[in-house]
């Protein structure tokens, strides 16, 4: 599971405006790795490099929530002190390697009294890989119209077990799993990563659907998260980063479940996301479990849309999250598929 990291730009700390400097900073462990996943540095006016970069297990590029996370710290890093990310919108072009830096070059498209617009293109080898959208804006002193739609009921993250503990239960319980799969799954776990995730409904005998390739088709899914460690900072933008970060993880994968999909087996031939936005309703802590709700209402021509709604412990609405991703079956479950759609229409045919 590859990870770099990139060395300091030493030359243009000094002129960068209020970035961490992780060697001088009191951030270590977990801690540290996060702001790492989700910093970056300036190297230039408006232009800006990553601090870390991590392909996941699986993947074929860089995780998208991490790009989204350090375009996002890019473009705040322009904008007054009193401006906060309300929303971005975003497009992954190519997937990006870890073999070398990711710049982000920001373009200012606005500054106004109560919104700013910053627009923000992510390039690796002299390539396009990311574009994103951002809008700021100031905290609103007047009476507003409020709501919110409520949280579901679902179990205490106490009840849920960690991505990594159903994986170690799955490795477990599970004996006839493939050599080069377990060597994979145990690769994914020791490279424990800064978000802790808890995915509601694969408890008990539901465990050994983890990597089966089948679950029973249902268009919304549930996750607890938060930041492995105490995050000792009030700072919005490290937490929104931090939010940015984790909701690209599973709300794809929403969309492949509600058609009985699920990773493991050779039923997926590709997965990957092609646009991401967000939308913050209210700062809150990362440290603490959030709470992502999505569900899927469409897939069709190789693609699934999701929507998502971040809560807070209490019950608070405080982001709403939308992607477009790519999800293609494999030659094996088309040619399955095919051949059932077959067997239907002739039975049909036979009938009448």
């Amino acid at each position: 599971m590859p990870t770099s990291y990139f060395p300091a730009a030493k030359s243009f700390e000094e002129q960068s405006h209020g970035n961490i400097d992780m060697n001088q900073s009191d951030y270590t462990g977990f801690s540290k790795k996060m702001i790492n996943c989700i910093d970056v540095q300036e190297i230039d006016t408006n232009l800006y490099m990553s601090r870390e970069l991590w392909r996941p297990t699986f993947s074929r590029g860089v995780f998208g929530g991490m790009i989204v996370a350090q375009a996002l710290r890019a473009a705040w890093y322009t904008v007054p002190d009193n401006f906060y990310i309300h929303s971005l919108h975003s497009y992954f072009i190519l997937a990006g390697g870890v073999e070398v830096p990711v710049l982000y070059s920001v373009q200012h498209l606005r500054q106004g009294r109560s919104f700013a617009t910053r627009s923000v293109t992510a390039t690796q080898r002299g390539k396009a890989i990311f574009v994103c959208t951002f809008s700021f804006t100031t905290m609103s002193d007047t009476v507003n119209a409020e709501h919110f739609t409520a949280m579901p009921n679902v179990p205490e993250p106490e009840a849920v077990l960690a991505d990594e503990e159903r994986t170690r239960l799955y490795m477990d319980t599970v004996k006839d799993i493939p050599e080069q799969i377990r060597a994979l799954l145990q690769n994914r776990l020791d490279d424990t990563q800064p978000v802790i995730y808890k995915e509601i409904g694969l408890e008990g005998d539901e465990v050994h659907k983890m990597f089966s390739g089948y679950i029973d088709p249902n268009p919304t899914h549930q996750r607890w998260f938060k930041a492995r460690e105490s995050v000792h900072s009030d700072d919005p933008k490290i937490h929104a980063g931090i939010i940015a970060y984790a909701s690209d993880a599973g709300i794809l994968a929403t969309a492949a479940y509600a058609n009985g999909l699920r990773f493991g087996g050779n039923r997926i031939g590709m997965m990957a996301s092609l646009d991401h936005s967000i939308w913050f309703h209210r700062h809150c802590r990362a440290d603490d479990w959030l709470l992502h709700d999505m569900h899927s209402p469409r897939s069709s021509e190789g693609r699934g849309t999701a929507f998502g709604r971040i809560y807070t412990r209490d019950g608070t609405l405080v982001a709403t999250t939308a992607q477009e991703g790519i999800i293609r079956l494999s030659k094996e479950e088309q040619e399955k598929r095919m051949a059932a759609q077959a067997t239907k229409t002739g039975s049909s045919t036979d009938a009448t």
